[in-house]
């Protein structure tokens, strides 16, 4: 099969609007049928039969857990390809709200979210590290409307996190965006600059996978970090965050 017949197949699996939706709700985690069908109000066998044909285009993967199946994004390319088609169309569909710790913090499959990314978002935006879209209150798009630019003080601020954003800006990926928190109804930060600042924090241990799947757990070393890196105080378990300068 040549790659623009794989391509046709995948697009042929994504145009359906209900496959769409359920790979929506898994990049905020993994689901069974029971829970997909909640939260999208869909049949169980509507639900059945999107997810097998999703699984035959190798879109998603199902993992048995006792007697239940749960099902996940296949892997990060997917989440790229949704994330993309996201982008383009605008806006999500509001998500049902995942409970804490899940809401607290946790990986966009590759981007820091929940209310530490975006309390991390509202501060290098404060710092003028980014230059966010235009209003809060607009769907996100591709272009102006979504687009995050480098702040004034992006090289600075980014640099005491110990990231270039100049050799992140060379990857092809769509190097910066504000992504729509699903628990916050705010912004986090996404595209490869997002992907970049969460896989720092994760080597530094400055956050660590909690128990739960996509769960983070900012750790002491982190909260020390981003106090002195940044001035920041973030108190995740009150889903809140303040700033000392």
């Amino acid at each position: 099969m040549s790659s623009s017949q794989r391509a046709a197949q995948l697009a042929q699996a994504l145009a359906d609007p209900l496959r769409l939706t359920l790979l929506r709700h898994l990049m905020g985690g993994s689901a069974t049928v029971a829970e997909l069908v909640e939260a999208t109000g869909a049949s169980q066998s509507k639900v059945s039969n999107h997810l097998a044909l999703l699984r035959a285009q190798n879109l998603v993967r199902a993992e048995r857990q006792g007697r239940q199946m749960r099902y996940h994004v296949a892997d990060p390319t997917v989440a790229q390809l949704v994330e993309a088609l996201t982008v383009l169309a605008g806006e999500p569909p509001k998500l049902a709200r995942p409970v804490a710790p899940l809401a607290e913090a946790r990986t966009c499959y590759d981007h820091l979210a929940g209310s530490l990314g975006v309390a991390l978002f509202d501060m290098l935006v404060r710092a003028d590290a980014l230059v966010p879209p235009p209003s809060d209150d607009q769907p996100i798009k591709l272009g102006p409307s979504g687009e995050v630019r480098l702040g004034p003080n992006a090289e600075a601020v980014f640099g005491r996190l110990g990231l270039d954003v100049n050799a992140v800006a060379a990857h092809r990926r769509q190097f910066a965006y504000a992504c729509r928190d699903w628990t916050e109804r705010r912004f986090h930060l996404g595209g490869a600059l997002g992907a970049a600042l969460c896989q720092r924090f994760l080597d530094q241990h400055w956050v660590e996978p909690g128990p739960k799947r996509r769960q983070l757990q900012l750790t002491d070393s982190g909260r020390a970090a981003l106090h002195d890196r940044l001035g920041m105080t973030v108190n995740t378990g009150e889903q809140g965050e303040r700033s000392t300068s």
